[in-house]
């Protein structure tokens, strides 16, 4: 039996969304990946892109750890597998880059509602509060950059001071 390191990525523009955020994976199969419009078996490289997702091969193994191996090489430290089994047969390990899921804007945006920014903060105490908050984000078992929750924290400051001029 061969094995087959299939890397699914969303390439569409809703990549920040619920649907997308965590979209991205390789997959460890025993059905050689084949092209998208022609069918045709392909060992190494792009097999195509469809709906805004698209699809590559990273090579064929002759074992589940010689391909689990190979995942690590291209992921670095930074990867999780999937507790869920597959819906497919033949997909037998899935695994997704970083340690942790990443959160959406929407999800991010519902959260921060309860979080209070002063409309005087300045951009070094934003900074500070972003740390914090990306720490207790990974506390909870997800991540967001702390440069997006800093981006999310000037908007809601800046909403402050709107509403403070009206």
């Amino acid at each position: 039996m061969k094995f087959y390191i299939e890397e699914i990525r969303y390439c569409g523009p809703d990549g920040r969304t619920d649907k997308y955020i965590d979209f991205d994976r390789f997959e460890v199969t025993t059905e050689p990946p084949r092209t998208t419009i022609f069918k045709e078996i392909c060992l190494d490289g792009w097999l195509g892109t469809y709906d805004d997702v698209a699809r590559y091969v990273h090579g064929v193994y002759d074992s589940l750890a010689a391909a689990e191996y190979a995942i690590q090489n291209l992921l670095g430290d930074e990867y999780r597998r999937d507790d869920e089994p597959s819906e497919f047969p033949d997909v037998l390990a899935v695994y997704r880059p970083g340690r942790l899921p990443p959160m959406s804007d929407e999800t991010l945006g519902i959260w921060l509602q309860d979080v209070d920014v002063p409309a005087d903060a300045d951009n070094a105490a934003l900074r500070r509060q972003a740390r914090d908050l990306a720490i207790e984000l990974e506390d909870m078992g997800v991540t967001v950059s702390v440069k997006r929750i800093r981006e999310c924290l000037e908007s809601l400051r800046d909403d402050a001071r709107e509403e403070l001029e009206d």
